[in-house]
């Protein structure tokens, strides 16, 4: 009679294999996923910065051409002619506050004054800023700061207390051309930038005056507003110290970007070479949602520093890994089941481990035909 055989299982076996089987499984699972997450967001950062980088470049080129447009308006034989004629006129302080306060009260002009507003200048620039509405106001100074045209009555007659009109002025030699930054014109009634460029003497290069052009900032907005990536995705532009110049989604004037840390720390190590790629970050909001960030400068600090500007893309992380959550589902169910064919392979093992050797089990078996060569043999004996 054969005994029947105990179910054995090698416990210490089989809790090695599964802890470390699970464990390998759970860290390669956690690697693969979480290099394949930086991976994406590196990726798709520099994506933002791509975006921010062309945003840049639009906003650079609307404002170049402002000015090549003022400049060219301050070379016109009109413009230089009634500058030129206006500083001929000896300056006199008191009557030019006079006249300013006059001015500024709203009240009846002089003859003289009035006829600024009519004069073949004044037509002129009048009819630019009709034919380009980008154009809020344009007017001309002399080299005193005195009003020679415009092409609609001015918030004030004097402009020498004007830092665009100091800027443009220079060493009042030949001035010097500025662009200002965003700004609400009280003349305008609108954000706009400010474009003081000098105008030239008939026939020489000599400072006669400044030309001012006030340039409403549709167009930059058009072009920041118009930057959207999905449902999360904007863009703002931005100075460096965080404040914000325009943005579609935001409209108070004082409103900050959210991540003014990490944006001046992105700036400085710009500034200082450690970073020559892409500039992107992940952040925060205030409400807790974190997104990714690209940005760019705009290159027309080179020439004008009054005008650091950056562009700066940002998307919600979650908007960006929604494509990948049906790869993410998939890569953990092969996990889990790569753990259960692991599982399985332990508790194999750990019994095959567990059972008896076949030579522990040979005094257990009785084999007929060895106790029947016995019993014949000593039959044999006895019948001698």
């Amino acid at each position: 009679m054969t005994p029947s055989r105990h179910f054995r299982l090698n416990t210490r076996a089989f809790t090695a294999f599964l802890i470390v089987g699970l464990v390998m499984i759970a860290v390669a699972g956690t690697i693969v996923i979480g290099v394949g997450q930086g991976r994406l967001r590196t990726s798709f950062g520099e994506h933002l910065s791509q975006v921010a980088d062309h945003g840049a470049a639009v906003v650079d080129s609307y404002v170049y051409r402002r000015i090549i447009d003022a400049s060219i308006l301050a070379r016109v034989p009109v413009i230089r002619a009634a500058t030129a004629e206006a500083s001929l006129v000896a300056f006199d302080p008191a009557a030019s506050r006079a006249l300013d306060q006059l001015w500024e009260s709203g009240q009846a002009l002089p003859p003289a004054a009035a006829g600024l507003l009519t004069s073949a200048p004044s037509a002129f620039l009048a009819d630019v800023v009709k034919n380009d509405p980008i154009y809020r106001e344009i007017l001309v100074a002399d080299r005193f700061g005195r009003l020679a045209a415009a092409s609609a009555r001015t918030s004030d007659y004097l402009q020498s207390d004007e830092e665009w009109w100091k800027d443009a002025h220079g060493d009042g030699t030949h001035g010097r051309l500025s662009a200002g930054d965003v700004r609400w014109d009280e003349s305008a009634k609108a954000f706009a930038i400010e474009i003081a460029v000098p105008v030239a003497q008939p026939g020489s290069e000599s400072l006669a005056g400044v030309l001012k052009v006030v340039a409403d900032v549709r167009e930059i907005g058009a072009v920041v507003g118009g930057i959207r990536l999905g449902a999360t995705g904007d863009a703002v532009l931005l100075r460096e110290d965080a404040s914000i110049v325009f943005s579609q989604r935001l409209t108070d004037p004082n409103a900050r970007f959210f991540a003014p840390d990490l944006l001046r720390e992105r700036l400085q190590a710009m500034k200082q070479g450690q970073l020559t790629g892409p500039l992107h970050f992940g952040a925060r909001t205030a409400d807790g949602q974190a997104r990714i960030v690209g940005m760019a400068p705009c290159l027309i600090r080179t020439s004008y520093p009054q005008l650091a500007w950056i562009v700066a893309v940002s998307q919600a992380e979650s908007e960006l890994f929604a494509p990948i959550r049906a790869q993410g589902l998939s890569l953990v169910l092969v996990l889990a089941l790569t753990a259960l064919a692991v599982l399985a392979f332990a508790f194999w093992f750990s019994v095959r481990l567990a059972a008896p050797s076949a030579v522990e089990d040979l005094h257990l078996v009785e084999h007929p035909s060895v106790r029947a060569v016995g019993d014949a043999a000593e039959e044999g004996q006895s019948a001698r």
